[in-house]
């Protein structure tokens, strides 16, 4: 009786060619960057890419229920958490995103922010530059074992939801820096590879 040689996946799609196919995914390779929040970016401790799903609409018969493909995609919400600096410019830079979307004391807290925002868009007519502001892609880099970017996920017209809380005690005595944990939501995301991945 012959035997047949048992080669895994791994072993049988592996090529000298891009010998780093091998290596494995570290959760904290990565680095995270959202143009309107660069001292943030700066400082992310955690970033998630977030889960993608399709509806399955169910078509009834006389007999079993049969579930079908749907059309239309739903993005899970990116959360990220940040160490905040002793000046708290990281995390007012997200409070300043906030009060300019949500605009609680003045209709001219939306109109001040999105012209601080302006010189990201010199083509843009005045008309759409403000509700343009509000809005900025985010980009999370996935390095490989040599710390170089290998895949880019690109969230395309990102906008923070919610800024979590933050709590002071002494009551511990530890020195743990503050951390907080901010959530966007956008309109979708990529997925690109470095080339000659």
């Amino acid at each position: 009786m012959a035997l047949t040689e048992d080669i895994t996946v791994s072993a049988n799609s592996w090529s000298n060619a891009n010998p780093n196919e091998l290596d494995y995914l570290r959760p904290n390779g990565f680095k995270f960057q959202v143009h309107n929040i660069p001292n943030t970016s700066y400082m992310c401790q955690a970033a998630n890419i977030p889960e993608i799903s399709v509806g399955n609409p169910t078509q009834f018969t006389p007999l079993v229920d049969i579930p079908i493909p749907g059309d239309k995609l739903e993005f899970g919400a990116l959360q990220i958490m940040f160490i905040i600096q002793e000046d708290m410019m990281n995390y007012k830079e997200l409070y300043d995103w906030l009060i300019g979307m949500g605009f609680p004391e003045d209709r001219k807290q939306y109109q001040q922010y999105g012209e601080q925002q302006t010189y990201r868009f010199p083509q843009v007519a005045d008309s759409t530059r403000n509700q343009q502001g509000l809005l900025s892609d985010a980009s999370l880099f996935i390095l490989d074992s040599n710390n170089n970017p290998s895949v880019t996920i690109t969230f395309r017209d990102c906008f923070p939801t919610s800024l979590g809380g933050l709590n002071f005690e002494i009551v511990s005595g530890s020195t743990d820096y503050m951390q907080a944990v901010a959530m966007f939501r956008y309109k979708d995301y990529l997925i690109e590879t470095a080339a000659g991945s």
